[in-house]
């Protein structure tokens, strides 16, 4: 936001005196929206009554979310069986430990009562170990659920091995991202010869963040990347 703050103060060319010329307010519109993105993926789910009843769940709890229809998202178990979660619940991401701890309670209850046509009784149990070995693809329910048919097989997973898997998945998600010098070099050339172009290239060098499954967030590139943004800036 202080980029944002830096564009409104630039002096005109003419009187000297900072002004939101009509182009700059178009700027400053575009790299507002890059930056402010309040809700992001959360949990998914295969049906949208599901979806409604988490997300009104939650909001009774005060956390703000919206649903999204993301039809197509597929995950795939042991290469064999596709499940399509086609609606996305969405909230701030501030809120995910607040929302995880809320779910874990809500399932609990409902995990000993759910009905034999809910679609993991058919899974195999090497496609019931794939959703234990990837908490994070598959949703609270279907995880606790998972766990639960795996035990009555007599086969255990400890709480300590799923947090593992988590953190593996954070780990590689966190990876940061090196920019080519070539496209560092563009973007100086572009700031040059096209500014609002250049502005817009620097912005997202130096503020292009993900969202970890956790919520927590990170900045993708490195900071010598970063440096070089505001310098294009």
């Amino acid at each position: 936001m202080d980029v944002i703050q830096h564009l409104i103060n630039l002096p005109d060319r003419r009187t000297g005196l900072p002004e939101l010329t009509p182009s700059r307010r178009t700027l400053y519109a575009t790299l507002n929206s890059i930056i402010v993105v309040e809700y992001v993926s959360y949990q998914k789910f295969t049906d949208l009554g599901s979806a409604e009843e988490i997300a009104k769940l939650l909001q009774e709890k005060e956390i703000e979310c919206h649903l999204q229809d993301s039809s197509h998202h597929y995950v795939e178990a042991i290469g064999a069986r596709q499940v399509d979660f086609a609606v996305t619940l969405n909230i701030k991401s501030e809120d995910f430990s607040k929302a995880n701890k809320i779910l874990e309670n809500y399932y609990s209850k409902d995990i000993d009562t759910v009905e034999k046509s809910y679609y993991l009784f058919e899974f195999s149990d090497d496609e019931l170990k794939e959703i234990i070995s990837n908490p994070y693809d598959w949703g609270s329910f279907d995880l606790q659920l998972a766990k639960k048919l795996l035990r009555e097989k007599g086969i255990e997973f400890s709480d300590d091995f799923i947090e593992s898997k988590r953190k593996e998945k954070i780990e590689k998600l966190s990876m940061i991202q090196k920019i080519p010098v070539y496209k560092i070099l563009l973007g100086y050339i572009l700031a040059v010869i096209f500014f609002p172009g250049g502005i817009i290239n620097g912005f997202l060098i130096v503020n292009n963040r993900n969202v970890l499954p956790n919520g927590k967030k990170f900045y993708i590139h490195t900071e010598s990347d970063r440096k070089h943004g505001k310098n294009i800036i």
